[in-house]
């Protein structure tokens, strides 16, 4: 594989097929004999939910939190998981299953029900992680008490507001499950090829939250490097710096020795810093990718 970009080397995210075999393949590879049906139920789960053909729910509507963005945090944990086997941290067969079907559901909440006429489902951003174990709880019943238990705490952990210490852990293989994925809600996102397009589509959803604190987009996009310079700091001490553990699944899987995931956050950053130099009425001509400003200049054009 050419690693001359760092994106490439963290697969396509978009493609929910793809995402599934990676975690099923990186799973076997440090979890041989793992039995992957507990996580492949909760893909269909998802596909039917987001999708809008589970009964009682409209397809997810937000553009930000969407299926990508669900893709790029469950296979941004198993690539953890294996770096945390490797460093002796391993998880049992269970706390495997809650860490990733807590990632695959740590956004559910955004989904509405059909009751819930208005809305994308972004005006319950601040609920959204208590949302999403409600409905983790009600749809995931098969699960064992115990697994599901764990996997509610890791849905809770992925409240960024909140310090960790709001989430009381049973033991040791509970809380990394839960670091683990938190640690790759916010890596996953921001390592992102179209980050900075996505952060567009985010602007919309903080409007629609009545969250505030951006008086348009371009606010947004200038307060994005702050954003991260706190968000590392909630890495690498709240969340214990969990992250370096990338770099083991790397130089395994790859032979290369190095965290795709950082290099394509620096890369991001570099290239958001050109952004906010430039002046703001010539700003989306430099984000092209993936069609966001053509659809964030739709969404201004019907309001």
């Amino acid at each position: 594989m050419n690693y001359d970009s760092p994106f490439a080397a963290l697969g396509n995210t978009s493609d929910t097929g793809e995402v599934e075999a990676q975690v099923g393949d990186i799973v076997r590879s440090f979890a041989p004999g793992h039995d992957l049906s507990r996580i492949a139920d909760t893909f269909g789960l998802l596909d039917r939910a987001f999708d809008g053909g589970l009964p009682g729910y409209q397809k997810l509507k937000t553009l930000y939190h969407n299926r990508t963005h669900t893709n790029e945090v469950v296979l941004c944990s198993v690539r953890m998981l294996h770096g945390l086997h490797l460093a002796g941290q391993g998880l049992d067969a269970d706390h495997i299953d809650a860490a990733l079907i807590g990632a695959l559901m740590h956004d559910v909440g955004y989904l509405m029900s059909d009751e819930e006429a208005s809305g994308t489902g972004a005006q319950f951003t601040s609920s959204h992680v208590l949302r999403g174990v409600e409905f983790t709880r009600r749809h995931l019943q098969a699960l064992p008490a115990d697994v599901l238990e764990a996997t509610t705490k890791v849905i809770l952990l992925t409240d960024h507001r909140k310090h960790p210490d709001w989430v009381t852990f049973d033991n040791l293989q509970q809380q990394r499950a839960a670091y683990a994925t938190a640690t790759a809600d916010l890596i996953g996102q921001m390592a992102n090829r179209e980050y900075l397009e996505r952060v567009l589509f985010l602007y919309y959803e903080f409007e629609e939250a009545q969250l505030g604190g951006f008086a348009d987009i371009h606010d947004l996009l200038e307060k994005t490097t702050a954003f991260y310079r706190m968000t590392k700091g909630r890495l690498d001490q709240d969340l214990h710096g969990m992250s370096v553990h990338l770099a083991q699944h790397f130089s395994q899987q790859t032979g290369a020795d190095r965290n795709f995931y950082q290099e394509s956050i620096d890369r991001n950053l570099d290239y958001l810093n050109r952004v906010v130099n430039t002046e703001r009425e010539h700003r989306l001509e430099y984000l092209r990718r993936g069609h966001v400003v053509e659809k964030v200049l739709e969404l201004k054009d019907h309001r």
